[in-house]
């Protein structure tokens, strides 16, 4: 039988609505355009599973410690705690690896020996696979890649990747879909005369229960995610 990692918040009714919780040994995938709430999902979850006596690995190509705290600050999502007990640990990238000379890619450097404590906590995210991650990576390189994260997620971890699909090589976000255990689309509707983010549940394996395909949502300071009750069409 599957083992879940439980992310409830008695605030919101997000992980309800996703079925319950994140199966271990999967490998979930976020993506959608610039601004529609990659990394403000990924926070939710990060908060949640911490919450619930989980361990987090956040590795970010885009925020600085710093930035994340105050991020995480603002949704209300307080991590300095967690940071110091090391039950969350964050990794700015570029940071980590910034002597990596400009003609080697940043994602290779985490298959090496040098990296192996990032995969020890409960979920690792890396969020975004974007410039300079996978900048100009062979395909085969990156397959390799993929191969292992799928050995790792063997270890009952749960890995979460997001990324932008428009600044990605067709044949990457192929590799990345088929690969997904757990597949979330984000995007922005207008549908209703505002604008409402969205997540679509493309795919869901081994999830706990019955989940919904279309999540709207939306973000307030002091709150962070917020599920919505409206319709998206």
């Amino acid at each position: 039988m599957t083992e879940h990692i439980t992310i409830f918040l008695d605030r919101d009714d997000f992980e309800q609505r996703i079925g319950g919780g994140i199966p271990k040994s999967s490998i979930m995938i976020i993506e959608g355009k610039d601004g529609c709430g990659k990394s403000i999902i990924s926070q939710r979850i990060t908060y949640g599973a911490l919450m619930n006596n989980y361990t987090v690995t956040y590795i970010s190509t885009e925020m600085s410690i710093l930035d994340f705290i105050r991020q995480m600050d603002s949704l209300n999502y307080p991590i300095r705690d967690f940071l110091l007990t090391d039950k969350l640990m964050f990794i700015s990238l570029t940071s980590l690896f910034g002597r990596t000379k400009f003609e080697e890619n940043l994602i290779l450097e985490l298959m090496k020996s040098k990296s192996k404590k990032l995969f020890e906590k409960d979920i690792i995210i890396i969020d975004s696979l974007s410039y300079p991650l996978v900048n100009s990576i062979p395909r085969m390189s990156f397959i390799k890649f993929l191969d292992f994260l799928q050995k790792i997620k063997s270890k009952d971890k749960i890995i979460i990747l997001t990324y932008n699909p428009f600044t990605l090589s067709k044949h990457i976000v192929e590799d990345l879909r088929n690969i997904a255990d757990i597949y979330f689309k984000a995007d922005i509707s207008s549908s209703t005369g505002q604008l409402t983010r969205y997540i679509e549940i493309k795919r869901f394996r081994n999830a706990k229960q019955q989940y919904e395909l279309i999540i709207p949502f939306r973000v307030e300071p002091g709150l962070g995610l917020i599920v919505e009750i409206v319709t998206i069409v």
